[in-house]
């Protein structure tokens, strides 16, 4: 019961504890994209009126890092762009941030690479001549974040597996000891778990029902072996299987025997 209580509350802590990590990595996780995305609203917002108000001459004079800009026409064609040359570049209309913006003036979108260990954030603005300014930035994944965090996670495990064993391992033992050190004599004595009073209840009722009949049947061998004992004639008890398990002293004279052969065959104590 002992080896049960254990793996049960280890496995408790176990499922806790990658629970806790999971959570607080997710929770960690989306707080920071939150955080990442607003920032890059407002730097699209700034940067489309900044574009609005000097045109392309902005974009060329702007220092950016981490930051991919790009300017698009309203019919899909790229006007500028800080990463890449725009001769190569495909037509960008049918991008969900850029169809958004120029619908309803604002868009957004995020997409993940092949190996989905990257995240790029798109937001973009559409400008008062219907071209569209769009900042993209590039983030880790929650999977890249777990894989940075896998040398201290496994630490923190490490910490972990002790402190649940250790705790496992006395949590166990102090839910056994109460029950090792039962009274079952005196049932109703024990103070223990109020879930076992019905058993010990019953365990109480057993005993004084066994004591009971262990009277009677103390009284009726009793009288018994008064009334066998006082006869002339000799009395011999056999079980099915031949052992003596009662003889008189009329018996005893006759086989010259006493009640030592009791539990003997019968065999044993005479064979005529």
């Amino acid at each position: 019961m002992t080896r049960r209580i254990f793996r049960s509350i280890f496995a408790v802590a176990l499922c806790v504890f990658f629970s806790s990590v999971i959570l607080f990595v997710s929770v960690l996780y989306g707080y920071f994209s939150d955080m990442g995305a607003n920032q890059l609203k407002t730097q699209t917002e700034l940067a489309a009126k900044a574009v609005d108000d000097e045109g392309i001459e902005y974009l060329k004079n702007l220092s950016l890092q981490n930051i991919r800009i790009t300017w698009i026409n309203s019919n899909g064609s790229v006007l500028y762009d800080s990463d890449s040359n725009i001769d190569k570049m495909e037509n960008h209309l049918e991008r969900e941030e850029v169809k958004e913006a120029l619908s309803s003036g604002y868009g957004e979108s995020s997409r993940y690479s092949v190996t989905l260990l990257e995240r790029s954030l798109y937001s973009a603005k559409r400008l008062s001549d219907n071209s569209v300014i769009r900042l993209s930035v590039s983030q880790n994944t929650l999977l890249t974040l777990m894989l940075g965090m896998f040398q201290p996670i496994c630490i923190i495990f490490v910490i972990a597996i002790i402190l649940s064993f250790v705790l496992a391992s006395r949590l166990s033992k102090r839910v056994v000891k109460p029950l090792n050190e039962l009274n079952l004599d005196k049932p109703t004595e024990n103070e223990v778990y109020e879930e076992l009073s019905p058993l010990l209840n019953r365990i109480n009722i057993q005993q004084q029902q066994i004591k009971h009949q262990r009277d009677e049947l103390s009284q009726k061998c009793e009288e018994f072996d008064a009334i066998t004992e006082n006869m002339s004639e000799g009395i011999l008890l056999l079980n099915a299987e031949g052992n003596v398990i009662g003889i008189n002293r009329a018996a005893q004279r006759l086989f010259k025997t006493d009640k030592s052969c009791i539990g003997k065959h019968i065999l044993s104590v005479n064979r005529s």
